[in-house]
């Protein structure tokens, strides 16, 4: 039970400093949105790019064009699908392409937003990007590897079952890719902790990741008290999100187009809320792990040993041994 107190203790005292990190430095957040929105937006560009590119490459014969000018929607779909698997190849190389761009993209970018974000937070440290380019490729091709696993997922519960029922398959596809994306989120989070260690202790890539699991370890309930309320935050306003966006959705179908814009202002502002929240919690672990390589938690007293037996009194005095005897007349 003290354990559990204390624990609770260091966690609001880390959650309050974190805060106050964010009211001393208000432009963290603003930073932190800027990297972040402008790989999105840079990917995104991308993205298109590739998109346009491949669909004008794609060579179509005069027959297909007979068939999508035919007015019948099933003839012009057959040709669209017929286009699309002659350059199945050219697809599949696009997407390699701009798929390793924007991962190199995310690498160089997240490595030089952590770094200016925890250099603010540890003014007194001097940290490189080399170990948080390492942290940023591994987060990279821990994403493509999860990727990867949920595409596997899919075929084995594709082929799982007797033909013509679904049920089993919609539910081991469901379990599957339920547990490898709760444990990418796990060990994305635990990489983007281990950026703490790289500024603050000057650790290599795989130190910055050792030390993360050493302080897990050693404050499992401060972290968890410490993390809870900002994934309840998160969680909170997502549902509030999900409730406007409904609103504003049915809004846009009944009444005006021009609602569509509230419904971009709204998703734009969750993004930006969920990145403030992304920070402070940065700064409040950083609060836990302490600064200056001590951590903040305090430690538990210690308890009192316990107490033996009574010390034994000193035998009475004796007569028949020369002592005085106890009664005199």
């Amino acid at each position: 039970m003290l354990a559990v107190s204390y624990a609770a203790v260091a966690a609001q005292s880390s959650i309050r400093r974190g805060f106050a990190s964010i009211r001393r430095q208000p432009a963290l957040p603003l930073a932190e949105i800027t990297w972040r929105w402008c790989f999105a937006v840079a990917a995104c560009l991308l993205a298109v790019v590739s998109v346009l590119e491949y669909l004008s490459a794609i060579p179509i014969s005069w027959r297909e064009q007979l068939l999508v000018q035919s007015g019948e929607p099933l003839l012009a779909l057959a040709a669209v699908a017929h286009a699309l698997q002659a350059s199945a190849v050219r697809l599949a190389a696009g997407m390699i392409v701009a798929g390793t761009a924007i991962a190199v993209l995310w690498i160089f970018s997240a490595a030089l937003g952590r770094l200016i974000t925890l250099s603010a937070l540890l003014p007194e440290t001097r940290g490189t990007s080399r170990s948080l380019l390492g942290l940023s490729f591994l987060r990279a091709g821990l994403f493509l590897a999860a990727v990867l696993a949920a595409v596997g997922a899919l075929i084995l519960a594709a082929s799982a079952g007797p033909v013509g029922d679904a049920a089993l398959g919609v539910v081991l596809a469901a379990i599957l890719l339920a547990a490898i994306w709760l444990v990418w989120a796990l060990l994305n989070w635990l990489l983007s902790l281990a950026a703490i260690f790289a500024i603050r202790d000057q650790e290599d890539t795989f130190g910055a990741v050792s030390a993360a699991v050493d302080f897990v370890r050693g404050a499992f309930g401060d972290v968890v008290l410490t993390s809870l309320p900002f994934g309840l935050l998160h969680y909170i306003a997502l549902a509030a999100v999900v409730a406007a966006g409904l609103l504003v959705f049915d809004l846009t179908i009944g009444v005006s187009f021009a609602a569509a814009w509230a419904l971009v202002a709204i998703v734009l502002a969750y993004f930006a809320y969920v990145d403030f929240l992304y920070i402070t919690r940065l700064a409040a672990y950083l609060a836990l792990a302490g600064a200056s390589g001590e951590s903040a938690v305090a430690p538990e007293p210690a308890r009192p040993a316990p107490q033996d037996a009574l010390p034994e009194s000193p035998p009475l005095p004796d007569a028949a041994n020369g002592g005085a005897p106890l009664f005199q007349p």
